[in-house]
């Protein structure tokens, strides 16, 4: 569901430019042992700029179809709670991704949430990262810095959707 929004979001921001992450360049042996080409980033003002609610929905609505016909491999949330310490927290992280069968990439969301503290900090409670990965290579092609937009967006269309 990610990816298509991902993906959406992603051409909008290429449309005028190539970019090293889209396509991976052929390599030698030693290349392939040296890694692969860094991922592009997408900050918040990127993410915000470049997708809608009109492809949130569009997006729920094809990954809603594929999870209906059994094509999504959605596995079960990690968490990982950070306990207060001298050293840490409190806060909370939670790893979700998913994989609609045939599809060229997948996507793995890292949201970190309930870091109250962060409030006398200046900074909010919470942030988010969504990777999305080649499903043919496994490299890593693009990080988009989405502090909940994504998140939001998607919730909203799943409401409507499901209406």
């Amino acid at each position: 569901m990610f990816s298509s929004i991902l993906r959406q979001g992603a051409r909008r921001v290429a449309s005028s430019s190539t970019t090293a992450a889209a396509t991976l360049p052929r390599t030698t042996p030693m290349r392939a042992l040296s890694g692969f080409p860094a991922p592009r980033l997408f900050d918040y003002e990127t993410v915000t700029a470049n997708l809608s609610v009109s492809d949130a929905i569009d997006s729920v609505e094809e990954a809603f179809s594929a999870l209906a016909r059994g094509n999504v491999d959605v596995p079960m949330p990690m968490h990982i709670g950070i306990e207060e310490t001298a050293a840490a927290g409190p806060g909370d992280c939670h790893i979700k991704g998913g994989y609609i069968s045939s599809t060229p990439t997948f996507t793995v969301k890292l949201a970190c949430v309930s870091f109250y503290k962060n409030i006398e900090r200046g900074l909010p409670p919470g942030s988010g990262i969504f990777i999305v990965v080649n499903a043919v290579t496994g490299a890593p092609l693009g990080v988009f810095q989405e502090n909940r937009f994504m998140t939001d967006l998607r919730t909203g269309a799943a409401g409507a959707v499901a209406m």
